[in-house]
């Protein structure tokens, strides 16, 4: 029994706050021929001015860690899109009450709502070929945010959802 509620507990803690990402990417581009990239900023939107920044700045320092440069003339453009959606916490709390007399069973229960407003952001990342403007790869990422974040916070939140990003980033060829 106890090794069983240590399960049920290490299940729930992974469910929370977890960062879905799917990728996608063309299987026919040599991704070894890019060394250098940039932003696009006219596809880049859905974002607070400090958020860009922050965007911006956690995509410099992964992909600068893995040997890619910035460059005003790069081979890839990097895009983003971000969406941020709200939802109801569906958390609650069970309270039941219960009774039986002979062969008569009789039970009430309810449930009381528990916490509040959950924030959820949405973002694709898209990284093209400067020349031809082909999309080589693309990565679609669903995560939540904490509601009333500090600005510490945000950024730490923008480095490490770019790092599950780009994890998988640039494919292995096969």
């Amino acid at each position: 029994m106890r090794i069983f509620l240590c399960l049920i507990t290490i299940a729930t803690l992974n469910s929370c706050g977890s960062t879905f990402v799917e990728y996608d990417y063309d299987k026919n581009v040599d991704f070894s021929k890019y060394q250098t990239f940039a932003y696009d900023y006219e596809n880049i939107s859905g974002f607070s001015d400090f958020d860009e920044k922050r965007f911006t700045k956690a995509v410099d320092t992964v992909l600068e860690a893995r040997g890619w440069a910035f460059s005003e003339t790069a081979e890839m453009l990097i895009g983003a899109q971000s969406t941020t959606y709200e939802t109801t916490s569906r958390n609650a709390l069970g309270v039941g009450i219960g009774g039986s007399g002979g062969s008569v069973g009789v039970g009430v229960s309810g449930g009381i709502p528990m916490g509040g407003r959950e924030l959820h952001r949405v973002l694709t990342l898209t990284m093209y070929d400067e020349n031809s403007k082909a999309t080589i790869w693309e990565a679609i990422s669903e995560s939540d945010l904490k509601v009333n974040a500090t600005p510490e916070q945000r950024e730490e939140y923008f480095y490490n959802l770019i790092s599950k990003i780009l994890k998988k980033f640039p494919p292995e060829r096969n």
